[in-house]
């Protein structure tokens, strides 16, 4: 009798694990899907990025039983704050290329120097990018404070940060860059799949360090809060 018992449960145990198996795979590519068609007008990439996180953050929290209507108030909740951080990322971007492009021309000591100064620009974009739209996901403060909070996570927890990169860079480098052949095969796996894997996977990480600095997290938004309400009244 202690046998069966022993194996019905080992049966149900497995049976759950099935089932939690296509429930999680159900939710990651409806978020998917979601993430993706928002995406679609370019410059609400950040805001589409933004609700994933959310969603995958209260999926693995349990509370969200639903996808499509909480993505889409995720994504107009943070969508002015998302957006403009995006767009100030993209900007960057650009800026730095141009600067490369004339570093290149430029040359000597001089170059040298832009050179290093470029450096630590693109140090500060890296840094900041990984914890980002969680925390604007996650936390209310503003755009300064936020990417304050996100170089002072990734220093502190430079494992998790290089965890996060190496989950959203290394895909895109081995589709994209060193195998393009591989993008014409698999193309349709970024389309269903892959972004809200790499999120839904990442999102553990990034709750961790979240779990550990909420206080400190949120102590600087209800400061920023605060000082904002004293403006207004004054």
């Amino acid at each position: 009798m202690a046998d069966l018992d022993n194996n019905e449960r080992v049966d149900k145990d497995d049976r759950n694990r099935l089932f939690r198996f296509f429930e999680v795979f159900g939710n990651v590519f409806g978020l998917n899907i979601c993430f993706v068609i928002a995406c679609l007008p370019i410059f609400t990439i950040g805001a589409s990025l933004t609700a994933l996180y959310s969603m995958c953050i209260r999926l693995q929290e349990n509370e969200e039983e639903t996808i499509v209507y909480p993505f889409i108030t995720e994504f107009k909740k943070n969508f002015k704050q998302a957006t403009l951080t995006w767009l100030a990322i993209v900007a960057a971007f650009v800026v730095m290329i141009a600067e490369y492009l004339v570093i290149k021309k430029v040359g000597g000591v001089i170059g040298m120097v832009y050179l290093v100064v470029l450096f630590f620009e693109l140090l500060f974009v890296v840094l900041a990018l990984p914890f980002l739209f969680a925390l604007i996901a996650r936390y209310k403060n503003d755009f300064f404070g936020t990417i304050k909070n996100s170089i002072l996570l990734a220093i502190g927890y430079f494992g998790s940060w290089l965890k996060i990169v190496v989950a959203w860079i290394a895909p895109v480098l081995f589709t994209f860059y060193f195998e393009p052949i591989i993008f014409l095969l698999t193309w349709y796996l970024w389309v269903l799949l892959i972004p809200a894997i790499i999120a839904y996977g990442t999102s553990f990480t990034i709750r961790k360090v979240f779990r550990i600095n909420a206080g400190r997290v949120e102590k600087t938004s209800n400061e920023k809060k605060d000082n904002s309400e004293e403006k207004s009244s004054n």
